[in-house]
């Protein structure tokens, strides 16, 4: 089993619940190991923050504990107030640097309280032509996201996830309602006390998202179902008037936190609301639509929480491919794990020293026998071919020589630069459907990358990809045109600045 297979925990944080499970990828798919739900410590979180940052992490401690779970893997919800969530329409000129266009467009939408933001985002619908693409962006305030992250880390969590509850949610019932037919629009809606989300499938893929607050009048449950119902057939209105090629049947799935059962939410929605096919699902019986197989014994999990664990196992590959996690914990876990491999080597070469310190002598003559059977063979070989193959080997040295002196001089040049981080990011950055046959610094200062991809829409994810490096200021897109000799196949040249940007360098994911 893989390392990215092992078991995962999923964390769903609510305003008035913590669920967590934990899964593992077995033979016939996800399987649900434990689950388990405690209601939320007063004072621990308030108006969708934490507010004390001990008594939520003892919590989490106390679960971690009573169920045994040592898996450190987690995955947890965006659990933060603003969060912004839109998609944007992509221009037909598409920009030359995506994650500033992103970042513009964000600011213009709304003003968080804070300046210091994590933003991160991706194309939806790449398969469409020109202006018919969409970018869904999410942003928080850096200091929420790293107090969250801090939390779970202090409850013995390493969390390598933060995700929209609507992404995992939708991630956990994908199997059974977001592959529909052209003839439905579907539309998820979830209320977590006074936050709805709403969000529009169609043909399987992400057209709408809106979150909305409350106002604080709607205090009976009533009063928010009603508000519910009215956004809700806001957005069947619009789809109506200004979708062209909108079908005019509905899909509705309400999901509630409601400690109520389904009938009586379901009874009072159900008259209006316009749709063909209805249902609600609360916290009694939402995780019944997802495809991991619950014992009966177990405590009914968070379908959310599933869904977060799901992406860790690499259930399927999706295409909605977000993480809110800031950018310096990223950094901070890779340190860490770097420096536990750096004391497993340690570890390795303090054995080897006790095994050579231990025989000497066996050691000195085994060099000495492979000495003497190497004397032999080329005492015994011709002469005029060993001296060949020494020529060649040379060349080579000398070869490998002048790539090194030119990446010292690389190094010297722009000492600021992680190369090898660097490096490692932009392999790493590389869709599949891309290939780099030429990466060259001409200056120290810029990065310029030539190869082959198989579509326009790849190249343009993997420039989205490189303006997410933390070493690379700016890209470029320099050319991007057919190639003459095979029908289909891309050549692109892109020119990376080097540079940490300073809202990059902080704030930004």
């Amino acid at each position: 089993m893989r390392f990215r297979e092992k078991t995962v925990t999923g964390i769903d944080i609510a305003e008035d619940r913590i669920s967590i499970v934990v899964l593992t990828n077995g033979e016939k798919g996800p399987h649900l190991v434990k689950s388990d739900v405690m209601p939320m410590p007063e004072g621990a979180v308030k108006d969708g923050n934490i507010e004390d940052a001990k008594l939520l992490s003892k919590a989490l401690r106390e679960l971690k504990v009573r169920n045994r779970i040592w898996s450190k893997r987690a995955a947890v919800s965006l659990f933060a107030k603003p969060v912004v969530i839109q998609m944007i329409d992509m221009p037909k000129q598409v920009p030359s640097n995506m994650g500033q266009f992103v970042r513009n467009e964000v600011k213009h939408c709304v003003a968080l309280p804070s300046g210091d933001v994590v933003i991160d985002f991706c194309g939806i619908g790449l398969s469409r032509r020109g202006g018919d693409k969409k970018i869904l962006a999410v942003s928080a305030e850096t200091e929420k996201l790293t107090r969250l992250v801090n939390v779970l880390s202090r409850a013995g969590f390493s969390v390598e996830l933060v995700e929209p509850t609507i992404l995992s949610y939708i991630r956990a019932i994908g199997s059974e309602r977001t592959t529909f037919k052209a003839a439905f629009n579907v539309l998820l809606v979830i209320l977590r006390q006074t936050t709805l989300t709403l969000c529009v499938l169609r043909n399987g893929v992400i057209d709408f998202v809106r979150t909305k607050e409350a106002s604080r009048n709607l205090a009976k449950k009533t009063d928010l179902y009603s508000w519910l119902a009215d956004e809700t057939g806001e957005i069947q209105k619009y789809y109506s008037c200004e979708v062209a090629d909108s079908p005019d049947k509905w899909e509705i799935t309400v999901f509630t936190d409601s400690e109520q059962t389904t009938r009586p939410v379901e009874e009072f929605l159900r008259p209006k609301m316009t749709a063909e096919k209805f249902q609600v699902r609360t916290a009694e019986d939402a995780f019944m639509d997802t495809p991991v197989p619950v014992p009966a014994d177990s405590q009914r999990p968070s379908p959310v929480a599933i869904g977060l664990a799901m992406k860790l196992i690499s259930v399927k590959q999706d295409a909605v491919k977000l993480n809110l996690l800031p950018q310096r914990m990223m950094r901070i876990r890779e340190i860490k794990r770097d420096v536990l491999v750096a004391a497993n080597a340690l570890a390795v070469l303090m054995l080897i020293m006790v095994v050579v310190v231990g025989g000497p002598a066996w050691l000195a003559e085994k060099i000495s026998g492979t000495i003497a059977e190497k004397r032999l063979q080329i005492s015994g070989g011709d002469t005029q071919e060993k001296l060949e193959q020494h020529r060649q080997l040379d060349e080579r040295l000398k070869a490998l020589a002048g790539r090194l002196n030119r990446i010292a001089q690389i190094s010297v040049s722009h000492h600021d630069v992680n190369w090898v981080g660097v490096l490692y990011d932009i392999g790493k950055a590389t869709p599949r459907s891309v290939r780099i046959t030429s990466l060259s610094c001409p200056n120290g200062t810029k990065i310029e990358i030539a190869g082959l991809a198989l579509s326009n829409e790849a190249i343009y994810l993997f420039v989205e990809s490189l303006e997410k490096i933390q070493d690379i200021s700016s890209v470029a897109l320099l050319k991007a045109e057919e190639q003459g000799t095979k029908r289909g196949l891309m050549t692109y040249q892109l020119s990376c600045e080097l540079g940490v940007e300073d809202g990059k360098k902080n704030s930004i994911s």
